[in-house]
């Protein structure tokens, strides 16, 4: 019983220890206006061949193949291959016909959720978002800096209603 408790105090204590470790929130995180972004991606866009059309947002996309069947919503569940990338060029995902990613529309991040209802299954878009649609002033940790913009090329394989 002695050494259960020993076990169980060490655990408790190794606990208290990674949760105050554990990163703080940054308060001082300024996400970035989309429209102070404009310049650099009308010039990626204009660099890479894609022509582009900015929604209200200041998402700009290009639909290279609208789909025909059924259109995703926020409650579908869509399976997509895409790429992502820095607007830099720096590729930091590819599921290109590797591992299709399947999951609700709505889990997407927000950019992603407004412009892929924009093509139908079977549809091929590219989309270039806005860091506040993206993953903002936070990014993600040594893949996505915080504001960075992103572009993404997306293949809409399946939707499910």
């Amino acid at each position: 019983m002695n050494n259960l408790m020993r076990s169980l105090t060490a655990c408790f204590i190794l606990i208290l220890i990674f949760t105050a470790c554990k990163k703080q929130k940054n308060d001082s995180c300024a996400p970035v206006p989309p429209s102070s972004e404009v310049a650099s991606i009308a010039a990626f866009c204009t660099a890479n061949g894609i022509n582009a059309t900015a929604d209200s947002n200041g998402i700009y996309y290009q639909v290279i193949n609208p789909g025909t069947g059924a259109k995703p919503n926020m409650n579908s569940t869509i399976t997509a291959t895409y790429s992502t990338a820095l607007l830099n060029g720096q590729v930091i995902d590819t599921m290109y016909f590797v591992n299709p990613v399947s999951q609700p529309l709505n889990r997407f991040i927000e950019g992603l959720q407004i412009a892929i209802p924009y093509i139908q299954k079977g549809g091929h878009i590219k989309i270039v978002l806005p860091s506040a649609l993206a993953y903002g002033c936070i990014g993600v940790e040594d893949i996505v800096p915080a504001n960075a913009p992103l572009y993404y090329d997306l293949f809409l394989m399946d939707v499910s209603n």
